[in-house]
């Protein structure tokens, strides 16, 4: 790395110094390198320090699922789509309400596991797949922590494909409440279920021929 050098500097040096210092003290502390040694990775990390929490979502990125609803479902657990409660906070009109009960405060926690309209859907699912095992996991905790716990319920070789169904699961509660807010389309609690239930088969119908053994 270059330093400062000449005449010039000779008078700022001790400043200069006690500049290093800071910086090395700093640099440690959040994880990246010292100035002057930029990489890809040391500016990912200043970016998005303090931004994200520090979820265990890897396996979403395994899941039997299309590209974009993986990313919609990652999305999702960091709690960013945008539900009444994230326009909101960004100072957008928007009615607070969720538009699939129309009763609590749409946030993505609610729209994904705590609407009642959402609890039917998820039911519908649990019976056609057979997922009965996963009916004793509690709701009470956050969407990320109540996915970890189903799916540690599952088979090790299944997971890949739970993970699938619930985020098509999640795909098209978003989907509904997109087409009730913006084309005043309203479905049934089964009709969502049947809808996220064909995309499921077309995905494994699709990739029948190219998966290999399912793995954690």
């Amino acid at each position: 790395m270059l330093t400062p050098s000449g005449k010039g500097f000779r008078a700022i040096r001790p400043m200069y110094r006690r500049f290093r210092r800071i910086s090395r003290a700093l640099c440690g502390f959040f994880g990246v390198v010292m100035p002057g040694e930029y990489t890809a990775k040391s500016a990912y990390c200043i970016q998005f320090q303090g931004t994200f929490s520090k979820l265990k979502l890897q396996p979403i990125w395994k899941a039997k699922a299309e590209p974009k609803c993986r990313f919609f479902a990652w999305t999702l657990l960091h709690k960013k789509i945008l539900t009444a409660n994230n326009l909101i906070k960004r100072n957008w009109p928007n009615d607070p309400v969720c538009k699939l009960c129309g009763i609590d405060p749409e946030t993505p926690t609610h729209l994904c596991k705590d609407c009642t309209f959402s609890r039917q859907v998820w039911s519908f699912i649990k019976r056609w797949f057979s997922l009965s095992v996963i009916d004793n996991v509690g709701m009470t905790r956050s969407l990320h922590k109540y996915w970890r716990k189903c799916r540690i319920k599952t088979d090790k070789d299944q997971r890949k494909a739970f993970d699938g169904i619930m985020i098509y699961f999640w795909w098209n509660l978003w989907k509904k409440k997109n087409r009730r807010k913006f084309q005043n389309k309203s479905l049934q609690p089964s009709q969502v279920a049947l809808l996220c239930k064909e995309d499921i088969e077309q995905y494994q119908l699709a990739t029948r021929f190219h998966d290999g053994p399912q793995q954690e």
